[in-house]
């Protein structure tokens, strides 16, 4: 049996159509997630989107389609008081004849060593199968939950409504709306990350592989304004259920974005008095929504179990908790294990000039042990360490360690990344 050979290579897009070896990529990456059959010429227009990425394959030739994919591109994460660089990773698929030869080791490996080469800190993704990657040193950084709410029962607590409401057409003018205060908005939340501009065209028109490139005519995207017209919020929403049967439709939150408590609460106002709707929906909220407490009846939101969302692996330990900020002043040292030994070392966080956090490395006791992966859980501040001692997914070497250690990495807000990828 001949081992497929790895092959890194970036897109090319010639007059709107991507190359050959990018559409028999593509027809790979959706065979493997058990996407639709598409003909080259759909796939060499849906393989534009991925220009400036980077495309990894398994190959056993003379076959120019790959056995096993991987596609990875550079993003601004969002961690408390900064951001950093991160390799963001996504389309890892085997073709079912080839599952369980190493293919995602080999392609994850290769992937991970390149960007630490490169410079990032961490590196990102998400899955419904997350755990499986915990293997090559990636821990649960984020959580996100599904939010219903009733209309009937919703019934604000404050007098309204404030400012004004646009319902945007043009994904361009959308665009140009809504990237900006996304930009400042994730600013806000540990784990959210830049957007790419095939994310925005996905997020705003709706069309993406998975549908053949075919906008989505039941989305809509409106913006709030406050009084002096300046964009304060925007919310892309889609009809998920008609009307028509029972006279209650449901309108899901693809998207919401706010920078003020009153863009939030008006925007929450237009999706809930609207003709026709029984039901607003929202898959991917953060955990520490706001939403019930803007109703005199909380109950009118259902609050569904929180989710897995981002993964994150730690790729740089110096750069990352360098440019995150801490709450309070103190100093551990951390020692991490790692057998692919990018986050491995012991490592002395000194937090006393919170302006310029210093790590460096430190042959001494150390006063917290922990593998790769529960740093990466911890690091955003949206896991307690204690909480992971109680699980022993992490040692205290120093009595009340974990306590300092939660108190250092506390962040100012919840983490919470709101897109998929």
């Amino acid at each position: 049996m001949v081992t497929p050979a790895v092959r890194t290579f970036s897109p090319r897009v010639v007059e709107g159509s991507s190359d050959a070896g990018t559409v028999a990529w593509t027809r790979a990456q959706l065979a493997a997630f058990l996407g639709p059959r598409l003909d080259a010429e759909l796939l060499a227009r849906i393989g534009v989107a991925f220009e400036g990425n980077r495309l990894r394959g398994a190959y056993a030739d003379p076959d120019p389609t790959p056995v096993a994919t991987l596609r990875s591109w550079d993003a601004r994460l969002t961690v408390p008081g900064g951001d950093v660089p991160a390799d963001a990773i996504t389309g890892i698929g085997v073709r079912s004849t080839h599952r369980r030869r190493g293919l995602t080791d080999r392609l994850l490996s290769e992937d991970l060593g390149a960007a630490a080469r490169a410079g990032a800190a961490a590196a990102v993704l998400t899955s419904t199968q997350g755990a499986l990657y915990e293997r090559w040193g990636f821990g649960l950084a984020t959580h996100s939950r599904r939010l219903t709410v009733d209309t009937a029962r919703a019934r604000f607590r404050d007098a309204g409504p404030r400012g004004t409401l646009e319902v945007v057409d043009r994904p361009d003018a959308a665009l140009a709306l809504t990237r900006p205060l996304h930009d400042r908005a994730r600013r806000r939340h540990p784990g959210a990350l830049e957007r790419l501009a095939s994310q925005w065209d996905q997020l705003l028109v709706g069309a993406g592989p998975w549908n053949g490139l075919e906008p989505d005519r039941l989305r809509q995207v409106v913006v709030w304004r406050d009084d002096d017209g300046r964009p304060g919020g925007y919310v892309v929403l889609r009809v998920e259920e008609s009307w028509y049967a029972s006279g209650a439709g449901t309108l899901g939150v693809v998207d919401l974005q706010a920078l003020t408590p009153t863009a939030y609460t008006e925007l929450w106002r237009h999706l809930c008095s609207q003709d026709l709707i029984g039901t607003v929906t929202w898959s991917d909220a953060s955990v520490d929504e706001p939403l019930p407490w803007l109703f005199t009846d909380p109950r009118a939101v259902v609050l569904g179990e929180s989710r897995p969302m981002l993964w994150l692996r730690v790729l740089d330990v110096p750069a990352l908790l360098g440019a995150r900020r801490y709450p309070t002043e103190d100093a551990l040292v951390l020692e991490v294990t790692d057998p692919l030994g990018h986050a491995r070392g012991r490592w002395r966080l000194d937090t006393h000039d919170r302006l310029a956090p210093a790590v460096t490395t430190d042959a001494g006791e150390p006063d917290v042990r922990m593998p790769a992966p529960t740093l990466g859980s911890v690091v955003l501040g949206g896991v307690d360490p204690r909480v992971l001692v109680r699980a022993n997914r992490l040692e205290e070497r120093s009595a009340g360690a974990a306590a300092r250690l939660a108190r250092m990495l506390a962040a100012p807000s919840v983490a919470w990344n709101g897109t998929r990828f």
